[in-house]
């Protein structure tokens, strides 16, 4: 027996995970499935500022995005690296603090790195910080940016960036693309996920409002709870939080401060890590903590006091779990 062909792309969930989905499939099927994507306004997203890495801008130049009006429709800014703070010595001393900047460190001597040589020269006292061996990190400190060029040779041509933006923003942007490109949104909340009697697939999902939706192929984007993987397949959940701690974060956004830098922050704390993520219109902050070792009205104490601005809104509970599910595809 073998499989009919694939005609119809079902999603369940939105979000950025569903209309990044959604966006890339439009794109490189070029219209050759139908392609449906379901949710539901009620349910909502987190939408909090989100800190990316380089491989978003890989992404959005297979969606060919134009990089200016993708940052205009998603308040984004430029992203050079992370700051770390209090990681070494904790979350007391401000002064212990480095940059991860993204592009190269310095330039390669054959086969020889630029850090090799930073520890050799340090041990004798010759070296400044690590940070100013880096072009991404040295920009960053001074809140200065500018594209890579090959044209310029080293250390611009290394120059290496992604991006912070508002999440909620971004899923919007990607589903104005992807209807564009063929895409169906259907909104509503799905009640019932019927499986095939003859081996276990599944067939339908079933809406509040009576309405059924096939597929050839169903996506879960329905994040971790897992409405079509985990509770309609049954793939159990391996569960990482003997290992990583952190179980839950609250969330709450900022007036800018003076300076936007081009770099998100991660400062440790007593129980877990804050971050804080400049945007154009707002900063995104966060405190993932672990619940074993502080209460919730701790935590988000620990946050509000520790904001660069006045907050913008009252903070946000976000339950999470880490770990993996057994099998992503079923």
């Amino acid at each position: 027996m073998t499989n009919a062909p694939i005609k119809n792309i079902t999603i369940v969930g939105g979000g950025t995970a569903g209309w990044m989905t959604a966006a890339l499939l439009s794109k490189l099927l070029m219209g050759r499935y139908d392609i449906t994507l379901i949710e539901s306004e009620e349910i909502g997203t987190i939408g909090v500022g989100e800190a990316t890495i380089p491989a978003i801008k890989v992404f959005n130049e297979m969606l060919e995005v134009n990089e200016a009006e993708f940052l205009k429709g998603t308040q984004g800014t430029f992203k050079l690296g992370i700051e770390f703070v209090g990681w070494r010595d904790g979350p007391h001393d401000p002064t212990d603090s480095y940059i991860h900047g993204f592009g190269k460190i310095g330039i390669d001597r054959l086969w020889l790195h630029t850090h090799q040589f930073w520890l050799k020269m340090r041990e004798k006292g010759m070296v400044k910080h690590f940070d100013h061996y880096a072009i991404c990190c040295a920009a960053a400190r001074k809140g200065r940016f500018t594209p890579p060029d090959p044209r310029r040779g080293p250390p611009i041509s290394d120059l290496d960036y992604a991006y912070h933006f508002d999440a909620s923003l971004y899923a919007r942007y990607l589903r104005t693309l992807s209807e564009g490109r063929g895409v169906k949104r259907i909104e509503g909340r799905i009640t019932n996920v019927t499986l095939r009697p003859e081996d276990g697939f599944i067939d339908t999902v079933t809406l509040q409002s009576g309405q059924s939706i096939g597929g050839d192929l169903f996506i879960d984007c329905s994040g971790m709870r897992g409405l079509l993987i985990g509770e309609a397949l049954g793939v159990g959940y391996e569960d990482w939080n003997a290992w990583l701690l952190c179980d839950r974060a609250y969330a709450v956004p900022s007036v800018n401060p003076a300076r936007i830098t081009p770099y998100v922050t991660c400062t440790t704390r007593d129980a877990g890590w804050q971050w804080r993520i400049p945007l154009q219109h707002r900063t995104g902050n966060g405190y993932v903590h672990s619940s074993g070792y502080t209460d919730d009205q701790a935590a988000v104490d620990t946050l509000m006091q520790t904001l660069g601005g006045p907050a913008l809104a009252e903070p946000r509970l976000v339950k999470f779990r880490p770990g993996k599910r057994h099998k992503s595809w079923e």
